[in-house]
């Protein structure tokens, strides 16, 4: 069964931020936004792999970044998968944030 957060965060307009998962790509695993962002709200940035430190050990996760630019006030969400991209049916996780805009 695949597991499911849902948190809640606060930013200002025009600042950005970064949401942090674990992630393995050699498991052919990675993070996907689920739907569509709320363009008027927010744009993604950048989205990143950052490897496990040294000494890392083989199959160890290491983390996945998406930095995120809050556009203008109001509320969105941001909506994740933890899929294979080549099994949509199969996700591990799921994560859902719901976004404030100051």
């Amino acid at each position: 069964m695949a597991q499911s957060k849902t948190h809640s965060i606060r930013v200002s307009e025009g600042h950005s931020f970064v949401l942090t998962f674990a992630s393995n790509p050699s498991t052919g695993y990675q993070w996907f936004l689920s739907n569509p962002l709320d363009n008027q709200y927010l744009s993604l940035a950048a989205n990143e792999y950052v490897p496990p430190t040294s000494p890392s050990r083989i199959g160890q996760s290491g983390h996945q970044l998406f930095t995120f630019h809050a556009l203008q006030k109001g509320m969105t969400s941001i909506a994740m998968k933890y899929c294979r991209p080549w099994d949509a049916g199969d996700c591990g996780s799921f994560d859902f944030t719901i976004v404030t805009i100051t």
